[in-house]
């Protein structure tokens, strides 16, 4: 799932008020087609909106909440290089950043980023101040948890956006970077691109037939092509985590104690 470019954020940075995007691009330096694909992309993802004036297009910052964070950050840090800090593979280390200190597993694994590109990401946002280490983890400088803010927010909206192509009455039960389990009352099939079919509703490929909610939960990832009994079950206590999922979920563990890989099981928890 992609995140900002760096010319993305400069148009962002630029849109302290409305203007016309032939306005944008001067101050760009950019060719109008340029600009215009910049604002769609923007539109998108939900940071900009347009309107007409006339036979002018006119840009702002939506309403949402990553753009009003958006706004935050650049009042109470604007001396610093935001095409530089939120361009790129920085905004997903961003999202999952806390101020308590987390492992480079960790990290990788919550940011979907590989081992070679999380330390790329943290000597940059390093050198900024942002990340400090202690106790073999890496953490958030506190004083920039804006940072985090918007990042998270970012994702969930992408996220959001994405789930509604799915299916229009779809709503996230947990959003991730590049990954999110959606609930809808609609049923699209087990397997539909990179959505996936998880949690109780795919208990029955096991061997357990189950009576229905009337809701469906899909996993969406860019990488997995299907899923595993390890997945589903910490898909489904991840949805619902009441005694009857737990209860479920031993009953079909047990069942399957002879495949289950606990080392997996146990990564995913």
């Amino acid at each position: 799932m992609s995140g900002l470019s760096r010319m993305e954020v400069k148009v962002l940075l630029k849109l302290e008020r409305k203007k016309s995007v032939t306005e944008l691009a001067n101050e760009l330096g950019l060719s109008i087609y340029r600009t215009s694909i910049l604002v769609t992309s923007l539109e998108r993802k939900g940071l900009g909106k347009t309107e007409k004036r006339g036979k002018y297009k006119i840009v702002s910052l939506s309403e949402a909440k990553p753009a009003e964070l958006f706004r935050k950050l650049v009042s109470k840090f604007g001396h610093m290089p935001f095409d530089e800090i939120l361009s790129g593979r920085n905004l997903s280390l961003l999202a999952v950043l806390r101020e308590a200190p987390l492992s480079a597993y960790e990290l990788c694994i919550k940011a979907n980023l590989s081992r070679s590109t999380l330390y790329h990401v943290i000597d940059k946002l390093s050198s900024y101040g942002l990340i400090g280490k202690k106790e073999g983890g890496y953490f958030l400088v506190e004083r920039y948890g804006l940072f985090h803010e918007f990042a998270e927010e970012f994702y969930e909206l992408q996220n959001t956006l994405k789930a509604k192509e799915f299916s229009e009455d779809s709503t996230l039960v947990w959003s991730g970077v590049g990954e999110f389990i959606l609930s809808t009352r609609e049923y699209k099939g087990k397997d539909v691109g990179n959505f996936h079919l998880t949690g109780l509703e795919r208990f029955s490929d096991f061997g357990m037939e189950l009576i229905g909610t009337g809701r469906y939960h899909y996993y969406y990832s860019e990488k997995a092509k299907g899923l595993s009994l390890e997945e589903v079950i910490a898909h489904a206590l991840l949805i619902d985590f009441s005694p009857r999922t737990i209860l479920y979920s031993i009953v079909l563990l047990i069942a399957h104690k002879d495949k289950i890989n606990q080392k997996k099981l146990f990564k995913l928890g």
